[in-house]
């Protein structure tokens, strides 16, 4: 494979944006199997966010005890203790997921806005792993506010999730002739290959005018490659398809047709996967 396609995408490090959601644990996981994969090391970062703290200041917030019914106030110490606590669960999920998988890893905390701390620390990563929300209370849609964002201005591959899935099943990668998407039909080539899985290429290239050739990128692999041409794709199709398919990692080009927020939701929901969004 030294002379292959799967060669020419390396990841050395990939960042993990931590907080106490279910989501982010399944994001941890995801990342950690594909770390292991491409023999990368892992990063952990868990911001406190600024709202948390100016929350603490509010006169009128108070906690209830559930067996007693004494309402007591929440000052800043309490919230701070709150923060210190979940630190420390983090950290210690991280470090277990991280010893599981053997995996060379940094943990790191900052203070701040999450989007904001979150681009800052992949500046010299090759993919972000985000949860698909965190512990809102708000029943919105499936996407959070601040995966959404680091969505639309991370300028590198976001790996994104809302349940806990190993993408050890085929590799799906939708290909529409577009740099980014060549650049996702790599990315998957080589995720694919070191996972010993086939991989799948939704063609739709014909329906857009196109620069790159499938053929130009996958002509010197080894890898099973199935395609699948869509030659008048439209989202109700699209899902059909990756319900059928049963991939077990969808892999996006990051451009308009699939990083509007309501596009993200429909194709958690439909693909029940992860989706990495190449860039």
């Amino acid at each position: 494979m030294d002379d292959s396609e799967e060669t020419s995408i390396k990841m050395t490090e990939i960042l993990v944006a931590l907080d106490h959601s279910r989501h982010s644990r399944a994001a941890l996981e995801s990342a950690a199997f594909i770390a292991k994969l491409m023999e990368a090391k892992i990063h952990g970062l868990f911001v406190h966010d600024d709202q948390w703290l100016r929350i603490g200041k509010l006169p009128y917030l108070a906690e209830i005890d559930e067996l007693t019914g004494k309402i007591s106030p929440i000052g800043r110490d309490s919230i701070e203790k709150k923060i210190r606590d979940v630190e420390i669960a983090i950290k210690e999920h991280f470090e277990h997921i991280s010893n599981q998988y053997q995996l060379p890893n940094t943990l790191s905390t900052e203070k701040g806005v999450v989007t904001k701390k979150v681009l800052e620390a992949a500046k010299d990563v090759d993919l972000i792993t985000i949860g698909s929300r965190g512990r809102s209370f708000s029943k919105s849609g499936k996407l959070g506010s601040t995966a959404s964002s680091i969505i639309r201005t991370a300028d590198k591959p976001v790996l994104i999730l809302q349940n806990r899935r190993k993408p050890n099943r085929p590799t799906i990668v939708v290909f529409d002739g577009s740099e980014k998407s060549a650049f996702g039909v790599k990315m998957a080539l080589a995720i694919a290959g070191k996972n010993d899985s086939p991989l799948i290429v939704i063609d739709m290239s014909d329906a857009f005018s196109t620069k790159k050739s499938l053929d130009s990128i996958t002509d010197q692999t080894e890898t099973e490659i199935q395609v699948i041409k869509m030659d008048q794709p439209n989202m109700g199709r699209f899902l059909f398809l990756l319900n059928r398919l049963r991939g077990g990692l969808l892999v996006v080009p990051k451009n308009d047709r699939f990083t509007k927020k309501s596009t993200v939701e429909y194709i958690l929901e439909g693909a029940k996967c992860p989706i990495l969004l190449a860039s």
